[in-house]
């Protein structure tokens, strides 16, 4: 995923014969996508499709018929109901009697995405849809199937740890839940860290369940080198599910890349560290350690 659709494009027509059709999208609140082709009206014959090819191996595409809806445009709908699996999917027009054609980004509005709480609790956990440009020009759409999810919110340092304050949907967070610390750059054993539920008022798995997950930073410190840790939350202990903290839903959420977390100095045994929480490409939350000051080499 390299970059977002534009916010607009540039005139209302088609693109010219010899460039590819596009597609403008529309979200609405409740996570679903509208994606209109113009200038292909005209074009719409049974088995007309907007075709969603998944990139990894071990899924099939997704065809959403297409429709004319009047003014020359063509339009396909995903709602948020659609199962998508999680996963990157390039976006094609198939006309019958043609061969199938990759499209191009056209306008958008995608802010509704930031307002739909798109937890289920139904569905025990978190849909959300991306579309984006590739580096290529052509259309593309990151989906997330979090189930459940750990919804990471805000951190702050204390002395010897940092502390993340969460949500978690589709799962309740039990007197057996525990987080852990995998390093996310080499195979190793994970360090356990301790849960706790934020006290609120009762209500639906749908709305989430507060919680805090405390890193004792003096652990996790680099020898020498800069460490990443991938930073997970097991909610029912070792029998139960488990979820990566990501940021989808909240300001800045699966609209954009979500804004990184200020940088913490903090003291260690051997010297003060660096932890930067910086957020991958598909948004989940990675803490980086490295040393403040690093030990001078030897002559």
């Amino acid at each position: 995923m390299t970059a977002l659709l534009p916010r607009s494009a540039p005139g209302g027509g088609p693109r010219p014969a010899d460039g590819p059709p596009r597609a403008d999208c529309v979200a609405d609140t409740a996570g679903g996508l509208t994606f209109d082709l113009p200038g292909l009206g005209g074009r719409a014959t049974a088995g007309a499709a907007l075709l969603l090819r998944p990139r990894e191996r071990g899924t099939g595409a997704v065809p959403l018929p297409l429709t004319p809806v009047g003014g020359g445009r063509l339009r396909a709908a995903l709602p948020r109901t659609v199962p998508l699996p999680e996963g990157h999917w390039d976006a094609w027009l198939r006309l019958p009697g043609t061969a199938d054609r990759r499209l191009a980004p056209g306008a958008h509005h995608l802010g509704p995405l930031t307002a739909a709480r798109a937890a289920d609790a139904a569905a025990g956990g978190v849909v959300a849809r991306l579309p984006y440009a590739t580096r290529g020009g052509r259309l593309s759409l990151r989906s997330w199937l979090r189930a459940p999810h750990a919804e990471a919110l805000e951190l702050s340092a204390g002395p010897g740890r940092l502390t993340v304050t969460g949500r978690l949907y589709g799962a309740a967070v039990t007197a057996h839940a525990y987080g852990e610390i995998r390093a996310a750059d080499h195979a190793g054993p994970a360090c356990r860290v301790p849960v706790a539920p934020v006290p609120e008022p009762p209500h639906s798995l749908a709305e989430g369940t507060g919680f805090t997950l405390t890193l004792p930073h003096t652990d996790l410190a680099p020898e020498g080198h800069p460490r990443a840790w991938a930073v997970w939350l097991r909610p029912a202990g070792e029998t139960g599910p488990e979820a990566r903290l990501a940021r989808l839903l909240g300001p800045g959420g699966v609209t954009a890349a979500p804004r990184p977390h200020r940088v913490f100095t903090l003291p260690g045994p051997r010297g003060p560290l660096r932890a930067a929480p910086v957020y991958t490409p598909t948004h989940d939350l990675t803490l980086r350690l490295t040393r403040a000051f690093p030990p001078p080499r030897r002559a």
